[in-house]
């Protein structure tokens, strides 16, 4: 069902006063001002990765995407020496003086593009690491970015006081490590017998350094050798003990509803009781623990049963739920597997950190190739028609949600900045959506182009002009009655001095502040493809997805431009797909963000790394 429009006469630069979502009628949740200030951020993080990579000393001087990945596997660290401080803030708001050095702001950029994850981080304990991500878990956009020069999208230098604050709670410079030599160093408990090792390295043979794929080291102590998952695991075992102390503990994957979102300790609580039933009969998991127990001798014992090993505990949550049958990890529950691989990692996040950054990569470069972070891209009000329209599609989206909840969508810029405002975000979806979406960077791409097509022809259905006009695979649907009725009228889109294509003269826009035919903002429109995942790009499943999509572009393309003189914005869309050189279709690419980065556990796959 097509709702009632409003007419436009020109591209518009400011935003309403309202927008629509569902049966309400909000101001705007977003301003221009904090997508300025989000786009002026994303540029600072690719000048950084840029620097870093151009070092000439240090592993990057060899190898920059290794050494972009020891970077971010260092930002990681510092970012959870930062978070795991007592910081004794008085002020209730984040000032100039916590704000962090740009790799820990980095971190703590996508930790919350995880909105989902980082709430129940920050609720599910009362540790000093839960207590500061609650303080964090808005990020002040627009003070940040007034950290950042404008025009080099450097870093400004640190004040006394910021640099001080930093050093004093994380024991780390301010100074980011721009040059990690094979060498170079950190130190690590181990999950044995908790011995803090001195010499662990970033990089060593055969790929067994800390930021790397098989990652091992031999205790100093103890002579055991131990990897992330070792450590991932000796992480839930601390939890479960915490917790029979009496202290309020919810593990991850539990504290939020999963369809939802919304936070319910009945609900974990009843979780756990299920999944713990397997380890309560043979290690008493749930009885608690006299004063004068052992808390760490407490925590081996259990994490010894379970062989340090997250597959263990998957199968020992499979025996609790599924007592009667042999745990079966190729048919894993989604939430049974989500709960195990939080544990299967190092760190205090219920998420890959390293990985998340890396995958975040790609969409900062699509920023980058449209120009968005250029110093001064969108300073004239006059220019700033795209930004406008982008948080009007985002409005949009949420409208049509609030319509469909079925339909995934992914609108990422705006969506994104939203995230950042973390318990805004999280209100206002819950308010309109009576949900609390959460945003997965990774996913197949076969239900990512799914999610894609369902997704444009509900929009189409709503508002009547396309989703894209990038190029890509034209619209799958029948033509709306509106988009037939609107071929049929004159342009009421205003003249405009900006390039378009042949196609797009005689198209009657009612909706120029969701969609434009310049062809300069076109790539504008190109679907998010920075959390798709073909697995290993060179296999033959991957390449088989690939040419399905574009055989069934192609034939949408003949299609459209059979359709052409009923519904004009079929023939742009065609002529865009046939003409626009360079312009690759979405989710066609195995290879579309992927390096040399792979998961903790060794998996040899390859994942988005920017």
């Amino acid at each position: 069902m097509s709702l009632p429009t409003p007419s436009y006469s020109e591209y518009p630069t400011s935003l309403p006063a309202h927008f629509p979502i569902g049966a309400h009628q909000p101001t705007p949740l977003l301003s221009v001002t904090e997508l300025q200030a989000h786009l002026r951020l994303l540029g600072a993080f690719h000048k950084l990765k840029e620097d870093v990579q151009s070092q000439v000393e240090g592993i990057a001087a060899t190898n920059k995407e290794l050494g972009w990945v020891i970077f971010v596997n260092r930002a990681v660290c510092r970012f959870f020496a930062w978070t795991a401080a007592t910081w004794n803030k008085s002020s209730p708001t984040l000032s100039e003086t916590y704000i962090p050095p740009l790799d820990v702001i980095m971190v703590w950029h996508t930790y919350l593009l995880n909105p989902r994850a980082f709430f129940e981080d920050a609720h599910r304990m009362s540790t000093t690491y839960c207590t500061n991500l609650i303080a964090i878990e808005e990020m002040p956009l627009i003070l940040i970015s007034s950290l950042i020069d404008p025009q080099t999208l450097d870093p400004l230098p640190p004040s006394e006081k910021r640099q001080f604050f930093f050093e004093q709670v994380s024991q780390m410079s301010y100074h980011m490590p721009m040059v990690t030599d094979y060498s170079d160093i950190l130190t690590l408990n181990c999950p044995f017998c908790a011995h803090l090792n001195q010499s662990v390295r970033w990089v060593a043979d055969g790929e067994s350094g800390f930021a790397q794929t098989k990652f091992s080291h031999t205790c100093e102590q103890c002579g055991e050798s131990f990897n992330k998952s070792n450590i991932g695991v000796r992480r839930f075992c601390e939890e479960v003990t915490r917790r029979r102390t009496g202290e309020r503990v919810f593990i991850s994957e539990t504290l939020l509803h999963p369809l939802s979102g919304i936070k319910s300790e009945a609900h974990s609580i009843e979780i756990m009781t299920k999944l713990f039933g397997w380890m309560e009969a043979m290690y008493q998991v749930n009885q608690p623990i006299p004063p004068e127990s052992n808390f760490d001798a407490e925590v081996t014992k259990l994490a010894l049963a379970l062989g340090y090993d997250y597959l263990e505990l998957a199968d020992a949550f499979q025996r609790a739920v599924r007592p009667f049958l042999v745990p079966d990890r190729s048919i894993m529950a989604p939430r049974i597997q989500r709960i195990s691989v939080a544990y299967s990692h190092a760190g205090l996040a219920s998420l890959d950190l390293v990985g998340a950054v890396l995958r975040q990569g790609a969409f900062i470069e699509k920023m980058v190739e449209l120009e968005w972070t250029q110093p001064g891209r969108f300073d004239l009000v006059s220019e700033t028609a795209p930004l406008v329209r982008s948080v009007a599609r985002y409005h949009a989206f949420l409208d049509l949600m609030a319509a469909n909840p079925r339909w995934f969508f992914d609108i990422d810029l705006v969506w994104h900045t939203h995230q950042l405002k973390s318990w805004h975000y999280r209100d206002d979806t819950y308010k309109y959506l009576r949900c609390f979406p959460n945003h997965d960077d990774s996913v197949e791409s076969p239900l990512l182009s799914k999610g894609y097509d369902l997704t444009a022809k509900a929009w189409k259905d709503r508002f009547g002009v396309p989703y894209s006009v990038c190029g890509c695979i034209p619209d799958t649907d029948p033509e709306s009655r509106l988009s037939r009725f609107t071929s049929k009228i004159t342009s009421i889109g205003g003249s405009s001095s900006k390039k378009t294509s042949p196609s797009s003269e005689g198209i009657s826009n009612p909706r120029p502040d969701l969609v434009t035919t310049e062809i300069d903002e076109a790539d504008a429109t190109h679907p998010s493809e920075h959390n798709q995942q073909f697995g290993d790009p060179n296999s033959k499943e991957a390449l088989q997805t690939a040419k399905k999509r574009e055989k069934q572009s192609t034939k949408c393309v003949s299609t459209a431009k059979k359709s052409a003189s009923r519904d004009p914005w079929k023939g742009l869309q065609a002529e865009r797909n046939e003409k626009r050189d360079g312009h690759k279709e979405a989710f066609t690419d195995p290879n579309y963000g992927s390096g040399t980065y792979y998961p903790y556990w060794g998996v040899s796959v390859a994942v988005p790394v920017g």
